[in-house]
């Protein structure tokens, strides 16, 4: 738990004894240990050994750096050192403020000085300090004191800091609310006559996010702080609240697009939030009669010997993975006495009911989906599950679903897209191309505009649009809408699997001013790639189907969306043996997106002598989804016995999904790797290669550096993956 212990006193005062002896040292940084790994033992003149003192800045740096990756996760952590200095403890103090942690100091400083000296010099070698240096400590020990917030405590006091169960048995009754994720309409349907105060109130957290009524929640939290029957824990969405009320951007796209203009709409004081999150407990344990309960966001195995010893983050996140919640369950029943009982929310990805188990309770009830608050009462009669349904919700599609395109004039989208600094726009005359910038790529600002500048094409002399693509969709796990637990909310079964190609997106629609076909990749109709398009176009479509198809775009104000394959000019990952062009589909040309039936794709590509994209499954239900999800990402996973590079998932409503497979998504790192490799020699993150084909690929790579043995105009992955695919075979 967020739990930080200061030892203070000199060298042989019995810190280590003392870590030793409660159990400490999985949980204890030490600046000798940190010396230690910095440089071995040093031999002395006479012998024997020390610890050397010539990296205290690193040593330092490392204690420090340890102990922020321990807060970030509110690990339990003891600091063993000399803590002499009033400055490193304050260091320490702000630290605590920053993560939310309570401060102790076990303080060995009574200790008479010549007990000091006599001991230090009973200790090995390694471990004693000249007898000048224990001078020095308790001179500063007088004189640099512990600064006021940290409570001091002798060693024989230790049992203090430890978290206790609390007895609730004088409330009439113990209430406990699920997760609320902004749904106060359904909030406020079980608080319609207010609090009691003979009632204990414990809310599990996620007060946040997904639901479209947060800013309500927030202030109906902030109205009922400071009652003393009531205790928030802490979720995993709250701590953007914490970024947010320090005018911070965090890393949640749901909160900073949405919850966010909420929030900032209704003119919430960021102060009465920073009460408010600083209100947040890691967990509930307690006593009500005869039956013990421990509450917490996510979820635990078992009961431990020591609470405070277990981290925050696998209260706030569950023990195990986000699936692990009936395992959880399972353990805890065959781990805690029969009168010993869990509540927990946050994770419930197969939908079961509250009672997952006869002593486990389960909280996460989909509310801001349409589905329930959960709310467990538990009074002397025992416990009594409430539902109650949400009718004030979002569905948890993708933002370009989500976001209803403006119905405003597509002069007025122009105006907007220009004002978006992440969208470029690229001028052809009265043509105009807006795309998504760089910046917004890797910065992964999605919002209409962005998803929409896709390969997107405005004639802004008349303002219609002249050509267009998909809007922006993205992988599994990519965004939050698409992460894989997700899925199962925001597709709409059946699903239908095609072959995703592995090459460059083209276009084909109607050129008015020429009266043939306008032909463009996503950002240019200008250039190399163009160029290539139009070779291939000119090889795979007659000059009748030619004509056939500039009448088919113009009649039916259209863009054919193509994935154009050119294994001369544009090689990849995947290996083909021609060009090629297939025709992904074909999308009307307006602002909101709209694209032909399948079947009538197939017909149509048909007529042009075409290669259209291959329906590879169709998919009826979550729970084969599920499996087939886990089959394509074996490792030697192939389509018809072929390599490929993944799949487009489109469900019956139109939502789109992309998944990558394993060999593409090793090849794509791969040919990463061999860039820099054959640049200088090496690449700086070697940590990154994980397996026994990616070391030897890599240790390929240097070899041809080292020997200078590749053709800079031919360093493609495919063709270097072939040579080390050779040199294997000769091995």
């Amino acid at each position: 738990m967020r739990l930080l212990l200061l030892l203070r006193g000199a060298p042989g005062c019995g810190k280590s004894t003392f870590i030793n002896k409660n159990g400490l040292k999985p949980y204890t940084l030490s600046a000798d240990d940190i010396r230690l790994q910095c440089q071995s033992a040093q031999q002395l003149p006479d012998g024997g050994l020390t610890i050397s003192q010539n990296n205290e800045k690193t040593v330092w740096n490392m204690l420090f750096k340890l102990l922020e990756v321990r807060m970030q996760n509110g690990e339990f952590t003891v600091i063993d050192a000399t803590n002499s200095k009033t400055s490193e403890m304050n260091r320490y103090k702000e630290m605590c403020d920053t993560y939310r942690y309570r401060i102790f100091c076990i303080d060995f400083t009574d200790l008479p000085i010549e007990e000091c000296k006599r001991r230090n010099a009973e200790r090995t070698s390694l471990k004693q300090v000249p007898e000048d240096v224990i001078d020095k400590m308790y001179s500063r020990f007088k004189n640099q004191k512990i600064p006021s917030g940290i409570k001091v405590l002798k060693p024989s006091e230790i049992d203090q800091i430890w978290m206790k169960k609390i007895d609730l048995s004088s409330y009439n009754k113990i209430v406990h609310i699920g997760d609320i994720h902004g749904c106060y309409t359904a909030l406020m349907e079980y608080f319609k006559n207010g609090l009691r105060d003979d009632t204990m109130y414990i809310f599990v957290g996620d007060f946040i996010d997904r639901g479209i009524e947060n800013a309500k929640v927030v202030n109906w939290l902030i109205s009922i702080l400071d009652k003393k029957n009531v205790l928030f824990l802490e979720g995993n969405h709250e701590r953007w609240l914490w970024i947010y009320a320090h005018g911070g951007v965090g890393h949640s796209k749901e909160f900073e697009l949405y919850t966010r203009k909420e929030l900032d709409e209704a003119h919430i004081d960021p102060k009465k939030i920073r009460q408010l999150y600083r209100r947040l407990g890691q967990c509930a344990w307690y006593q009500y009669q005869d039956k013990e309960v421990f509450v917490s966001h996510a979820g635990i195995a078992t009961m431990p010997d020591n609470l405070s010893k277990m981290a925050t983050i696998q209260m706030i996140k569950g023990v195990g993975s986000y699936n692990d919640f009936e395992m959880i369950a399972d353990t805890w029943m065959n781990t805690t006495p029969s009168n010993c009982y869990q509540i927990h929310g946050h994770r419930n990805t197969k939908n079961v009911d509250m009672r997952v188990r006869d002593r486990v309770f389960n909280l996460e009830g989909k509310v801001e989906f349409g589905g329930d608050l959960r709310i467990v009462e538990l009074d002397k009669k025992g416990f009594h599950e409430i539902l109650i349904k949400n009718t004030v919700y979002n569905n948890p599609l993708m933002i370009s679903q989500k976001e209803e395109i403006t119905k405003s004039s597509v002069a007025d989208i122009v105006i907007k897209l220009r004002g978006n600094k992440y969208i470029n726009e690229k001028k052809f005359e009265n043509i105009s191309s807006f795309n998504f910038s760089k910046n917004a790529f890797y910065d992964k600002v999605w919002n209409e505009q962005t998803i929409k500048a896709r390969g997107l094409y405005i004639d802004t002399a008349d303002m219609t649009v002249a050509a267009r693509s998909y809007d922006k969709f993205f992988n599994i796990n990519e965004r939050p809408e698409t992460k894989f637990d997700m899925l199962q909310y925001s597709l709409k079964f059946p699903v239908t699997c095609y072959v995703k190609e592995n090459g460059f997106l083209g276009m084909i629609s109607y050129d008015k001013t020429n009266d043939d076909l306008f032909i463009s990749t996503k950002s240019s109709i200008e250039g190399d790639y163009v160029t290539w398009l139009r070779e291939i176009i000119t090889q795979t479509i007659s000059d009748d189907n030619k004509k056939a198809l500039i009448k088919y775009c113009k009649d039916n104000h259209c863009t054919f969306v193509v994935e154009c394959i050119d294994p001369i000019h544009d090689p990849h990952i995947i290996e083909y043996s021609k060009p090629d062009i297939v025709l992904l589909s074909i999308v009307s040309n307006d602002m909101n997106f709209h694209q032909v039936e399948y079947s009538e794709l197939c017909n149509t590509a048909a007529k042009f002598g075409l290669n259209v994209k291959k329906k590879a499954y169709e998919i009826a239900t979550w729970s084969d989804f599920f499996d087939w999800y886990n089959e394509v990402l074996d490792k030697d996973y192939t389509y018809e016995g072929k390599i490929i590079e993944g799949f487009v998932i489109e469900d019956s409503k139109g939502f789109m999904t992309k998944l990558k497979l394993t060999y593409y998504n090793f090849w794509k790192y791969m040919r990463s790797v061999a860039y820099e490799t054959l640049k200088k020699g090496y690449i700086t993150k070697t940590g990154s290669l994980t397996t026994a084909e990616a070391n030897d690929f890599y240790a390929f790579c240097q070899n041809l550096y080292q020997n200078k043995e590749f053709d800079n105009q031919r360093m493609d992955i495919i063709s270097l993956r072939k040579m080390y695919k050779l040199t294997v075979n000769d091995v």
